[in-house]
């Protein structure tokens, strides 16, 4: 049998190990759910993705100057598919911009998780809730 996850490398700095914290305890607080650490850089990327291009750049234009980047290696379970839609959202940025270099993946998992602190309870569950049939596979693997 397949794996339906993988295991995504985050390297942070002691202010994107903060980032990561405050995105998980916003998480947990909106869906009254305790979650993994995974599932929350998936929600952040599932939000990320119903943002329009314009404010992913801008966001993305944000992530180096806050100091995230950092050399802690911080490794996060998440669906197979979390790339999937990653990419789909460095695709839609290539687009809005096509004279700049594609962003990383990395910077669009950061970019996500200052998204998800800034998205609204309702918007969080409901983000929840789509990626919740990944997520039960993942934890029956």
């Amino acid at each position: 049998m397949e794996r339906q996850s993988r295991t995504f490398k985050l390297r942070l700095s002691p202010a994107g190990m903060d980032l990561l914290i405050d995105s998980h305890c916003h998480l947990i607080r909106s869906t009254r759910c305790l979650l993994a650490w995974g599932t929350t850089l998936q929600v952040a990327v599932a939000c990320l993705d119903l943002v329009p291009a314009a404010v992913v750049v801008e966001r993305l234009s944000a992530v180096t100057a806050a100091g995230f980047y950092g050399t802690e290696e911080h490794h996060l379970g998440a669906p197979k598919d979390l790339t999937v839609t990653a990419v789909r959202i460095a695709d839609r940025v290539a687009e809005t911009a096509p004279n700049g270099d594609p962003p990383m993946l990395s910077a669009i998992y950061i970019a996500a998780l200052q998204q998800l602190t800034r998205t609204d309870c309702d918007t969080l569950r409901a983000a929840y809730e789509r990626v919740k049939p990944a997520n039960a596979r993942l934890q029956s693997a």
